[in-house]
């Protein structure tokens, strides 16, 4: 059994440093990586640098931030496959735009046809004050509401884990439910692969052991820095449902 402790937090902030928040790939490479794991979980960060939303709402999207490391350190820990976001997205965002324009979208494709998936963790950032969600609860779990993307018994063993390492009343459910058809990552894999998929929002308080100065948020609200033992709780209960899932 793995145990989460202060150095997966130093190796964290290691994996994070090599991703590009805003500066785009190098020419022919794509903005993302995946690795491939004999698994049948597959975990995806499509925010882990900024992405070209180009809505009324949102031209471009911030990075997730450590939403990229956090997928990289567990999909590793846990021998699961990973796709993440590591450069400036210019064209499109995997978590907006359909299979057609989202080659990240066309990867977990390929990824679906050549290993046996069944699972989705999809990672994402929520904002520590969104009014999505009442202040005390620290995680969203998006489950498409009555389309219901992971079985329910899962979902509630999700929720367990969690709530053991973070505490009571600190798990919430579809304040971003990801039910917007083919949009979502979350969405996409339910209804075009018929995949069991969950959206994971975190707030920052949960996944940012150290915000990097090049962050978005750095140069709006500042330094931020995590509780090391509720990053630590999150990450341990990532892994304990993916292993649960394994098993």
């Amino acid at each position: 059994m793995t145990e989460i402790n202060t150095d997966h937090l130093d190796k964290l902030i290691a994996i994070e440093s090599s991703v590009h928040y805003g500066e785009p790939p190098p020419p022919g490479q794509l903005p993302f990586i995946a690795i491939s794991h004999d698994s049948p979980i597959l975990i995806s960060a499509p925010h882990g640098a900024r992405t070209f939303r180009n809505s009324p709402d949102e031209q471009w999207h911030e990075e997730d931030e450590y939403t990229a490391g956090m997928a990289l350190l567990v999909a590793e820990l846990c021998g699961a496959s990973v796709i993440t976001t590591i450069w400036r997205t210019d064209d499109s965002d995997p978590n907006y735009h359909g299979e057609p324009r989202s080659q990240y979208k066309q990867t977990i494709r390929r990824i679906y046809n050549s290993k046996k998936i069944h699972w989705v963790v999809d990672l994402h950032g929520a904002s520590e004050r969104t009014n999505k969600m009442p202040a005390n609860y620290l995680v969203d779990l998006g489950s498409r509401k009555a389309q219901e993307s992971i079985p329910r018994p899962q979902l509630n063993e999700l929720e367990r884990f969690l709530a053991a390492r973070l505490g009571k009343n600190t798990v919430h459910h579809n304040a971003f439910p990801a039910s917007e058809p083919g949009r979502t990552i979350t969405a996409f894999c339910h209804e075009e692969l018929e995949l069991h998929s969950v959206q994971i929002e975190m707030k920052p308080s949960v996944r940012v052991p150290l915000r990097r100065t090049d962050a978005t948020r750095y140069s709006s609200e500042g330094p931020f820095v995590a509780p090391a033992d509720k990053v630590i709780g999150m990450m341990q209960g990532l892994v304990d449902f993916i292993n649960y899932l394994n098993g």
